[in-house]
């Protein structure tokens, strides 16, 4: 009998802590502010933030370098959310139209002004990265090329590691 009470009252606590876990983790979610999520480019600081804090120490830039970078990255600001909300727009638009069951033509239609779209944001990104190389010295050009190396040497150690591990 004794028996039978302790595994009631165990079932009983283990079912109330089961329901107040997922009420505990979804207000801590719910206040993290946006920490751990990318809930938009700018709170993460983007190519402006911690990264790019790294590479201005890696590649020793001026005071003056830091300030015109800044400008520049300013300067596109308004046209890069631009670009981000019409991405958006475009994704969510034709995953609607696929819900639908929109026909072939309007897919194809919403498929083509999303890779437009995308056309656009790579394009910004290599004329914002001709920018960038435009600031440095040759000299920081040449330490940007070795991080990079380094950094892509980083990459396939860690690829081929994964697939190491698989087989």
């Amino acid at each position: 009998m004794k028996s039978n009470k302790s595994l009631m009252a165990g079932l009983l606590l283990l079912s109330a802590v089961s329901m107040a876990v997922p009420t505990i983790a979804g207000e801590a979610g719910k206040n993290c502010g946006g920490k751990h999520h990318a809930v938009k480019w700018a709170e993460h600081d983007g190519f402006a933030g911690r990264e790019f804090r790294h590479m201005g120490k890696a590649l020793a830039l001026t005071e003056a370098q830091k300030e015109t970078l800044k400008a520049q990255r300013e300067a596109d600001e308004s046209a890069r959310d631009a670009r981000h909300t019409k991405l958006a727009e475009a994704r969510n638009a034709l995953a609607t139209a696929v819900e639908a069951g929109a026909n072939d033509v309007e897919l194809n239609a919403l498929a083509d002004s999303l890779g437009k779209l995308h056309a656009e944001q790579a394009l910004a990104g290599a004329k914002a990265k001709k920018a960038f190389l435009a600031v440095l010295t040759e000299e920081q050009k040449q330490t940007l090329a070795e991080v990079k190396a380094k950094r892509l040497e980083r990459k396939a150690e860690r690829r081929e590691a994964r697939e190491s591990t698989k087989s």
